[in-house]
C-alpha cells in the first residue's frame, strides 16, 4: 500500500489470511475497541462490527505512525458517522471555518441575491421610520383634525342631525367645520364633495368623535394595505414582504395617511375584486368593483378597459351596483341637494391643485388638455381590446395606469393606486428590464413633485404605453 494512502482497518474474520480469530466482543483479549477509541482521540461507540471503521482522516505513515489529515479527493464521507460507529467532534473542522470566515468573493448568486434582500428590506424599514414620523404622525400629533376625513365626518353629521338633503349645503360645511377647527381657514380645498356612501360608511365611526374617527380610519387604511398585498403581490417567501414595505415607504402613500385618505381601500377593494376575477367569479367581482365609488376617480377607466378586454360580465356587476348607490344617494340627498353637489363639482374643477398632477399641468386647462385626456381613453380601450386574451392582472394593471394617466381631477395622494398596478404588473412576469420604469416612477413620487409632476407623468404615460402593447405568446385566461 502506498505511503501517502489512508488505511481503513477492518475487523478481522475467521478465516481470512491465516489470521488469529477475533476475540469475543467483551473478552479479555479485545482491547481493539478501546484502542481505537484512543487512535480517535474519543471512546468509541456502539456494538456493531462497524466500530472498525477508522476516522477517514486518519492515515499510516511509513514509520507506522498515524496522522489526522484531510481525506483523500472525491473519496466518499459518510452522511452520518455515528451511524456506523465513528464519533468525531468536528473541532478542528469547526476551528478551520471560523478562521477561514465568509468570502464575499466565493458567494454564489442566490447568497448575493438574499444579502441585497435583506440590504434593502433594512432601508426600506428606515425609510418608513422616518418619512412615517415627520409626514404621518408629527402632522397628525399637532392637529388630529387636519385631515380630508374631518371633511367627511362633517358630511356624516350634518346628514345624522340636519338630514341627508342638506349634506353639500356649504354654509352647514362652514359652521360645522368651524365648530372643529376654530383656528383653520375654510377655503376652497375644505369642502366634502365625496359621494354620499363615503359619509355613510363614516357614520358607525362618529360615535368615536372626529378624532377617535380618523384613528379608526388609519387602522382601517393599514389594514386594508395588509389586505391588498396578500392578496396581490407577487413573490414568495419572506421577500414577498418587501412589496409591502416598498408601498409603506412610498411618499404619496404616507401622504394619504396622514390626510386619513380611502386610497388604500380602494387598493384593497381592486385587489379583491381581481381576486375574485381570477377565481371566475365575475359577479361577484363586479359587485366588489362598483363599491370604488366612494372615491371613483382612482378607477374610473377600469370598468370600460374591463368591458373591452371581453370582461363584460365584471362590467355588468359593476353597473348593477354602481346604478343602486347612485339611485340611494339620490332619493336620500333629493333635488336640492343634487344641486348643492353640482354647484360644489363645479367650483372643485377650478381649482389650480386639483389638477395638477393631470395631463392640464403640460397642456393648460381647457380643450387641449381634454383632447389629451380623450385621447388616453381611446388608447386604454384599443389596449385592452389588443390585450384581450391577457391575463386579468394585466387587464386591471391597464385600467389603473390609464386612469392615472387619463384623471382630470389627480393629487399626489391618489397615485397610491399605482402599487396595486405595479403588483399585478409583476404578477405578469414583465421582462427584468422593466423594472427600472417602476424604480423611475418611484423616485419621481417620492422626490421629484415638489419641482414638478412632469417627471411622474412621464413615467406614469411611458408604463401605459408598455402596457398597451401586448406581449408575444401571452397566455390565455378565460374572459369573465
Amino acid at each position: 500500500m502506498p505511503a501517502d494512502e489512508p488505511e481503513v482497518l477492518r475487523a478481522r474474520h475467521q478465516g481470512r489470511g491465516g489470521g488469529a480469530e477475533d476475540p469475543a466482543r467483551g473478552a479479555s483479549r479485545a482491547p481493539a475497541v478501546g484502542q481505537r477509541g484512543v487512535l480517535l482521540g474519543r471512546r468509541a461507540a456502539g456494538h456493531r462490527p462497524a466500530e472498525g471503521v477508522l476516522h477517514p482522516d486518519v492515515r499510516r505513515l511509513p514509520g507506522r505512525g498515524l496522522e489526522r489529515t484531510r481525506a483523500r479527493t472525491g473519496g466518499p464521507q459518510p452522511h452520518n458517522p455515528a451511524a456506523i460507529g465513528i464519533h468525531r467532534t468536528g473541532a478542528a473542522e469547526a476551528s478551520a471555518a471560523r478562521r477561514e470566515g465568509i468570502n464575499p468573493f466565493r458567494l454564489d448568486r442566490s447568497a448575493w441575491r438574499n444579502l441585497g434582500a435583506a440590504g434593502l428590506a433594512w432601508f426600506l424599514v428606515i425609510a418608513i421610520a422616518l418619512t412615517g414620523w415627520f409626514v404621518v404622525v408629527v402632522p397628525l400629533h399637532a392637529d388630529i383634525l387636519d385631515n380630508d376625513l374631518t371633511l367627511v365626518y362633517i358630511g356624516a353629521r350634518i346628514g345624522l342631525e340636519q338630514g341627508w338633503s342638506h349634506v353639500y349645503s356649504l354654509p352647514l360645511q362652514h359652521e360645522l367645520f368651524t365648530q372643529l377647527r376654530p383656528h383653520a381657514v375654510f377655503n376652497d380645498g375644505e369642502r366634502f364633495v365625496s359621494p354620499p356612501p363615503f359619509a355613510w360608511i363614516l357614520v358607525p365611526l362618529s360615535v368615536f368623535g372626529a378624532g377617535g374617527a380618523t384613528i379608526a380610519w388609519l387602522a382601517i387604511s393599514l389594514a386594508a394595505l395588509v389586505l391588498g398585498w396578500l392578496l396581490a403581490a407577487p413573490g414568495a417567501g419572506w421577500t414577498r414582504s418587501l412589496w409591502l414595505l416598498g408601498a409603506l415607504a412610498w411618499y404619496p402613500v404616507l401622504y394619504g395617511l396622514s390626510l386619513a385618505q380611502p386610497a388604500l381601500v380602494i387598493v384593497a377593494l381592486a385587489a379583491v375584486a381581481w381576486r375574485l376575477a381570477e377565481a371566475g367569479k365575475p359577479y361577484h367581482a363586479g359587485v366588489v368593483l362598483g363599491l370604488s365609488v366612494v372615491k371613483p376617480q382612482l378607477l374610473l377607466l377600469l370598468p370600460l378597459v374591463l368591458l373591452f378586454a371581453g370582461r363584460w360580465r365584471i362590467v355588468a356587476a359593476w353597473a348593477a351596483t354602481v346604478a343602486l348607490l347612485a339611485a340611494a344617494s339620490l332619493a336620500v340627498i333629493g333635488g336640492q341637494g343634487l344641486r348643492d353637489y353640482l354647484a360644489l363639482l363645479d367650483e372643485a374643477q377650478h381649482v389650480a391643485n386639483n389638477r395638477y398632477f393631470t395631463l392640464a399641468f403640460v397642456l393648460g386647462p381647457g380643450p387641449l388638455s381634454y383632447l389629451a385626456q380623450g385621447a388616453v381613453i381611446a388608447g386604454a380601450a384599443v389596449a385592452a381590446y389588443a390585450n384581450r386574451r391577457a391575463s386579468h392582472a394585466r387587464i386591471f394593471a391597464v385600467g389603473i395606469v390609464a386612469t392615472a394617466l387619463g384623471a382630470t381631477y389627480w393629487h399626489l395622494q391618489d397615485f397610491t393606486i399605482l402599487i396595486l398596478a405595479a403588483w399585478l404588473f409583476w404578477r405578469d412576469r414583465p421582462p427584468l428590464s422593466r423594472a427600472w420604469l417602476l424604480l423611475a416612477i418611484g423616485i419621481a413620487g417620492e422626490f421629484a413633485w415638489p419641482l414638478t409632476p412632469l417627471p411622474i407623468l412621464v413615467g406614469v404615460a411611458g408604463w401605459a404605453v408598455l402596457l398597451g402593447a401586448p406581449r408575444i405568446a401571452e397566455p390565455s385566461n378565460n374572459p369573465a
